[in-house]
Order: C-alpha cells, then structure tokens, then sequence
C-alpha cells in the first residue's frame, strides 16, 4: 500500500493541524490494507513541512518511507529528511511528478500550493484511466497559514 503525501513544503503552517489531518487520513486509508502489505508513506523528501510531518508520522506508526523528487531537493536550505528509499528524478522540481503519481496507490493533500495541485489533477486522471473510483483513493484537506482548515474527503 503506497500513500502519497503533497502539501506545503514551508514552516508557515499550523504543525499540530497538520499532524492531526495527516494522522487522520492515514487511520482511513491504512484500514482498508486487508492484506497486510507493506505500508509505504511517499513524499517529496525536503525535511519540512507537510512532508516532514508525514514522515515523522510514517516513524511512529513503523512505515516504510519513501522519498521521490527532483535533484533541487539535495541541495535545499531546509535539507531532505532520511528516508528508508530514495527516489531522485530530474532536475527541477515538479520533474518527479510522472515518477510519484505511477508510484503511489492513494493519495493525501494538506494544503499545498501549484504542483500539490497538478498532482492531484495527474492522480485524478490517472485513477479515470485505471478505472478507479477517486472517492476511495483520495483525501483533500485545505490548510492555510494561521487558519482552520477546511475538509474534502473523498470519503
């Protein structure tokens, strides 16, 4: 079972709403894993925000962690988090995006800003064509800085 994770890669965010979105989608999807495969929490690698909750998380629950991004991602201020697997794609970022969306079956968003978006237009588009049903296989929260958030789960 692979979770993809996007959302914002910045600090400016409310820390304790995000774990608490993030830990809630996760109990979601994770008890549909009927078969007891391997959890993988897969994220953009940078070592904040969204992407660092997510992994923290993946730790305490004992996840797999898996980073997928582009080269930038090596050589940012806020660093990469150390990952079980680590996936480096392209250059640039959002030169990732075709590798993350083929790698992941489930998909969360938790804020996020262009490329959160394009990827879950890309995850959309991806389930039409396999035929899967989005409403189970994705989980949409907004969150903005200093805000409560407002929820859209598929679910």
């Amino acid at each position: 079972m692979k979770i993809g994770i996007v959302g914002f890669s910045h600090e400016e965010i409310n820390h304790e709403m995000a774990h608490s979105l993030l830990l809630q989608s996760f109990h979601q999807l994770t008890h549909r894993n009927h078969h007891d495969e391997p959890i993988e929490i897969v994220s953009g690698l940078t070592n904040i925000g969204i992407p660092k909750i997510a992994y923290q998380i993946a730790r305490e629950l004992g996840f797999i962690t898996v980073g997928i991004s582009a080269e930038r991602a090596l050589h940012v201020k806020c660093g990469i988090y150390h990952v079980d697997i680590q996936i480096i794609e392209g250059k640039s970022f959002g030169d990732e995006s075709i590798i993350f969306i083929d790698y992941i079956d489930y998909l969360i968003r938790v804020g996020g800003g262009k490329q959160s978006h394009q990827e879950v237009d890309m995850f959309i588009e991806k389930c039409a064509q396999r035929g899967i049903n989005i409403t189970d296989a994705l989980i949409e929260h907004d969150l903005l800085p200093s805000t409560q958030p407002e929820s859209r789960s598929s679910f």
